[in-house]
């Protein structure tokens, strides 16, 4: 039993970067979409990357685009040697073709309930499986709309249906996850993986050291329940 992949999203510098990867995480997150909180620029970027690869060569970084232009993220690749890209925007599956390196595309959750959300599940899975039939599409990420009136995954009403989707997917599962509700998290959803960005921070861009030691020891030391989700892996 492989225990749940971990991704720390919004690095924004070196001493971040480096505290995350020997907390433990699989996967390190930079954001390149504009305006946003953690928002890193080209050379700052660099400049992690210079100093990651140095003591930390084998850590698997992800560059985060949202609806930006193919060969904006083209060079981000190029400049910077990141290993995987995730969208987080209306990207087709068509588009995710086009990309030189692995995809995490992100799927939304609806964060108004819906009366019946094995319907809006549905939908969901035939959006997953469109996109995993392109190759460079490895894994998905399941998250919360920014601005959801929805805490946490764990506040969603339709935990069972959401597990069952979890268990068939190769996906990560976002969305106010924190120290205190990870355990839960794991305990309630069995994913395959787990993203977090501000539940470890001591506020927007800036890490929080002993939220990512915590957060990291709870789900490396999580044992999923024999058998499940054996096809949805998280890729390397």
């Amino acid at each position: 039993m492989i225990s749940p992949r971990i991704k720390i999203c919004g690095i924004t510098n070196p001493a971040d970067a480096m505290a995350a990867v020997e907390a433990g995480v699989n996967w390190l997150g930079l954001i390149f979409v504009p305006q946003t909180p953690r928002f890193v620029s080209v050379e700052s970027a660099k400049e992690i990357m210079r100093q990651l690869r140095v003591i930390h060569p084998e850590t698997t970084v992800v560059g985060v685009f949202q609806n930006q232009s193919l060969s904006e993220i083209e060079h981000h690749i190029q400049v910077l040697n990141i290993n995987r890209v995730q969208l987080h925007g209306n990207e087709s599956p068509a588009f995710c073709a086009q990309i030189s390196v692995p995809v995490i595309k992100t799927l939304l959750l609806n964060s108004e309930l819906p009366e019946r959300p094995e319907l809006d599940f549905s939908a969901l899975r035939r959006q997953a499986a469109a996109y995993l039939e392109v190759p460079q599409v490895q894994t998905l990420l399941l998250d919360l709309p920014k601005g959801s009136a929805i805490p946490s995954v764990l506040d969603v009403a339709y935990s069972e249906i959401l597990e069952s989707f979890l268990s068939d997917f190769p996906c990560l599962l976002a969305g106010g996850l924190t120290p205190e509700n990870i355990q839960q998290a794991l305990q309630t959803f069995q994913p395959a993986g787990v993203d977090v960005a501000s539940g470890v921070e001591q506020g927007p861009g800036k890490k929080d050291v002993d939220k990512m030691k915590r957060f990291c020891h709870i789900v490396k030391n999580f044992k999923p329940q024999p058998n499940h989700g054996e096809n949805a892996s998280c890729n390397p």
